[in-house]
């Protein structure tokens, strides 16, 4: 299981409030191809999402099937993917960075 970034973490709890910690352990129970950045597949689900309940399960449902196009939908699917989670959820600390350097 995943393990979510603080920063994605801290986002979770803005857009969710209370319900941050059923978000959270979603997140963690999600499913992620080992060859993947779990942050990279939190983060898509957030920005899907659009701090909304229903689009949130409908991305992490999204997430389980097919997480490809769920980057795709999320803007993440490029190259540039490690600086739009840094525009959209700030810079990572460097033991978070050097931790999700894969995919």
């Amino acid at each position: 299981m995943p393990v979510v970034s603080d920063r994605i973490s801290e986002r979770v709890t803005e857009d969710f409030g209370t319900s941050a910690p059923q978000v959270l352990s979603a997140l963690e129970r999600l499913g992620v191809d080992v060859d993947v950045d779990p942050e990279r597949v939190h983060a898509a689900v957030l920005l899907v999402s659009r701090r909304s309940r229903t689009m949130l399960d409908d991305a992490l449902e999204h997430a389980g099937s097919d997480w490809r196009d769920l980057l795709e939908r999320a803007g993440l699917a490029d190259d540039g993917w490690r600086q739009r989670v840094d525009d959209e959820f700030g810079r990572a600390v460097a033991t978070q960075a050097r931790r999700t350097d894969h995919l």
